[in-house]
């Protein structure tokens, strides 16, 4: 039935848009008067078309923006029906605030103050010692993905702005963390990383490039979502390497393929802090001026950082040995990562060894 809505033959410059039993007329027009003149032409084309299907259009919920470059913003008032509607700065149309300026500020506001409501709320079911596994906390944080993303195809482009992209990855950042089970001190790059959750402005590149090739025929779409994947990745890799951030992070995870397409092998609170350095080590200690000293209580010399700890420290030179021979070779920044992802039992020996170290 709504077919014979959007066949109706209307004025130069006028369009319908439609989803589900929402309806968008958009005008293209340069002056306000041929704006008022052609919404009126399709506004009667409309409502005889309803009175004959036997349908009513509520008046008093319909909406109206002006989207306009020039410099004072300006509005216009419709008649519709009995009612008078005034365009408005901004309007929600399918889930996506449209502002006057087709800048997406107010969506952006809007979506990340509900996403960070929903972040905060789910903080509190994960905290870092104890609570769910990371495969738990994953699923929670997909919702806190779902809201921030909604329609990003479309308004995806604004995270090119800084302004807009710090806010948004701030929300992402609450709910990596969890997944973590990281220090909020770590960096966004990094904690992205070790949870496995894809940066936000990565994201909105894949859905606006999948949105693009949404006619493709069911046959070749799911070959279109792998290659879109792989190059998804391929952009995170990018700006991994190239990133000043997690340096640390990034020398025992430099490659991103094989972490985040492991089949097994969850972090934890213990694990977090070996693969992040921002943990309960005297040379960050020192950093926030929680310990007088950074140097190691050994006397050695050396700051007590995760590299110290963790591959040269005498204190636990036996645990270490006794990991290299699970292992089949010695541990080094370098490769410590690459033992882990070979097998689930050299994943659970170095966990243990970040637990008891």
């Amino acid at each position: 039935m709504y077919d014979a809505l959007l066949r109706l033959k209307l004025p130069r410059g006028a369009e319908i848009v439609a989803f589900a039993d929402d309806a968008g007329l958009v005008i293209v027009a340069k002056h306000l008067a041929d704006v008022g003149r052609i919404f009126g032409c399709v506004y009667e084309d409309v409502q005889q078309w309803m009175d004959s299907v036997g349908l009513t259009l509520a008046a008093h919920k319909t909406e109206a923006v002006l989207f306009t470059s020039r410099n004072q913003l300006e509005t216009i008032t419709l008649n519709v029906g009995e009612c008078s509607i005034t365009s408005q700065r901004y309007i929600r149309y399918l889930g996506v605030m449209l502002d006057s300026r087709l800048s997406y500020t107010r969506h952006v506001e809007q979506v990340t103050e509900k996403a960070s409501r929903v972040a905060m709320a789910l903080a509190r079911l994960m905290p870092n010692m104890g609570g769910p596994r990371q495969d738990r906390r994953k699923l929670s944080a997909s919702v806190v993905v779902s809201v921030l993303t909604y329609g990003i195809a479309i308004w995806g482009e604004v995270l090119g702005m800084e302004t807009y992209r710090w806010k948004v990855a701030a929300v992402h950042r609450i709910s990596a963390l969890r997944v973590a089970c990281a220090f909020c001190t770590i960096s966004n790059d990094a904690v992205c990383v070790i949870a496995n959750m894809m940066p936000i402005e990565v994201i909105a590149v894949e859905r606006k490039k999948l949105y693009a090739e949404r006619g493709a025929n069911p046959a070749e779409r799911e070959e279109l979502r792998r290659n879109v994947k792989q190059r998804s990745i391929e952009l995170w890799q990018q700006k991994w390497s190239a990133s000043v951030k997690g340096r640390w992070t990034h020398r025992l995870i430099p490659k991103l393929d094989s972490w985040i397409s492991r089949q097994r092998g969850e972090v934890n609170f213990y694990l977090t802090q070996m693969l992040s350095n921002h943990g309960c080590f005297r040379a960050y200690l020192h950093r926030f001026k929680h310990e007088n000293v950074p140097d190691c209580p050994a006397g050695c010399g050396t700051p007590e950082d995760a590299e110290h700890v963790f591959f040269h420290w005498a204190r636990f030179g036996q645990a270490r040995e006794e990991l290299n021979v699970r292992l089949g070779g010695e541990i080094e920044p370098e490769t410590i990562v690459q033992f882990m992802l070979e097998k689930g039992e050299t994943w659970s020996a170095v966990s243990s060894f970040a637990k008891t170290s």
